[in-house]
């Protein structure tokens, strides 16, 4: 079959179904897991041509929007929809340079020279018990309507105007996440184990939360999206953060609930965007309802693309795996074109596989490489794979 004999938005159902496509589909800058920070964005557009616009994504991280015309060029099967901040109840900062998002966690904006991050600066329920959970003055109206406002039409536009698959992008669903946000990360990981109740209340009162605000959201744009992405990171470098039986005990049935309730909702497929070395909770994973692995962090510990292809490749699909902590920031070119190579043989066989970046591209990333992945990608991946 020729490439591009398929419109975007049939490549990714094919993908999604566990057939093969024409040729692998390619995610880049969707809802905040693939998207560029703003000095590396300056120098794509640069190296397109282009005025940089930054146009910041509402997300926690310094994450920008990308133009059009580029995601045009390098052949990009996605296109993103994203769920509007938040005006209600937000918590005032008067701190320069800081901010409390929507949870009241407070965030500080961090000078590093050549570019600058954010990083999390207060943990508002570090000392709390369980009756603070009540009195607690900053939990988020669920019900905000500004979320929402013009989804639908967007996602209509989008959906009919366009051929692109459609990626939901609520950007508020992380549930341990969230909780460790909220009261640090040291207390949640030994509360798992040490102060089981008050988690339980925590992580409850975070799902119940997300649960509105996600009905609300696929209220306008479920019938339109081929994909929802969900977050939880639970991995570190070496393996996961705490083991398969606790998350089973602690975590799981409030994934397995949100994830449940997003199925009764849209025939989207769940993405799942948890970083690190994550292998050992998959079959966890996997039985809570997820369909889609990201961002298959190929530079942890256990995360072998060959070996997660052979295990789950019948029942999950994957959505990342081009490294980003060594070879799209110190590779050459052709180092890219390997990688790119690489992945696609272990992860595109009998589809199942859409190629982007580990997570966002940062500062040091050259533009060429990125350029030089997608095209590549774009070369290499058409099926039936000719790859060595």
């Amino acid at each position: 079959m020729p490439t591009n004999s398929m419109t975007p938005r049939e490549r990714v159902q094919v993908a999604l179904n566990h057939q093969e496509p024409d040729r692998v589909p390619l995610d880049f800058a969707t809802g905040g897991n693939s998207s560029p920070v703003p000095e590396f964005y300056t120098k794509l557009a640069q190296h397109y041509g282009i005025e940089p616009q930054l146009r910041f994504l509402p997300h926690y991280l310094r994450l920008v929007q990308v133009d059009e015309h580029i995601l045009e060029d390098l052949c990009i099967d996605t296109r993103h929809i994203l769920m509007r901040p938040a005006t209600r109840g937000r918590r005032p900062c008067h701190e320069p340079g800081q901010f409390y998002d929507d949870f009241g966690t407070r965030w500080k904006e961090v000078d590093a020279g050549d570019l600058a991050y954010r990083e999390l600066a207060e943990s508002p329920l570090a000392g709390a018990t369980i009756d603070d959970l009540e009195r607690y003055p900053w939990w988020p109206d669920p019900h905000d309507p500004d979320r929402h406002a013009g989804l639908q039409l967007e996602a209509e536009r989008l959906y009919h105007q366009t051929d692109y698959a459609l990626v939901g992008a609520p950007g508020f669903n992380g549930v341990w996440e969230r909780a460790w946000y909220m009261c640090g990360l040291v207390r949640a990981l030994e509360g798992l184990l040490l102060e089981p109740d008050f988690m339980h209340a925590l992580l409850r009162r975070i799902t119940d939360i997300g649960k509105i605000v996600l009905g609300h959201y696929l209220d306008e744009v479920g019938p339109y999206i081929e994909i929802i992405k969900l977050s939880d990171d639970l991995g570190a470098q070496d393996g996961p953060e705490m083991s398969p039986a606790t998350y089973r005990a602690m975590i799981k049935p409030y994934h397995r609930e949100l994830f449940d309730f997003v199925k009764q909702r849209t025939a989207a497929k769940i993405f799942f965007h948890t970083c690190g070395s994550v292998y050992r909770l998959l079959p966890d994973l996997l039985d809570a309802g997820i369909d889609i692995l990201n961002p298959v962090q190929v530079s942890a510990k256990e995360m072998d693309t060959h070996r997660l292809k052979a295990e789950f490749g019948p029942r999950l699909s994957f959505m990342g795996a081009i490294d980003t902590q060594h070879v799209l920031p110190f590779g050459t070119v052709e180092d890219v074109k390997h990688e790119v190579e690489r992945r696609i043989a272990d992860l595109g066989p009998g589809g199942g596989y859409i190629l982007s970046p580990v997570h966002n591209v940062q500062a040091d990333v050259p533009p060429e490489n990125l350029v030089a992945m997608y095209h590549h990608a774009r070369e290499v991946g058409r099926y039936p794979l000719a790859l060595p």
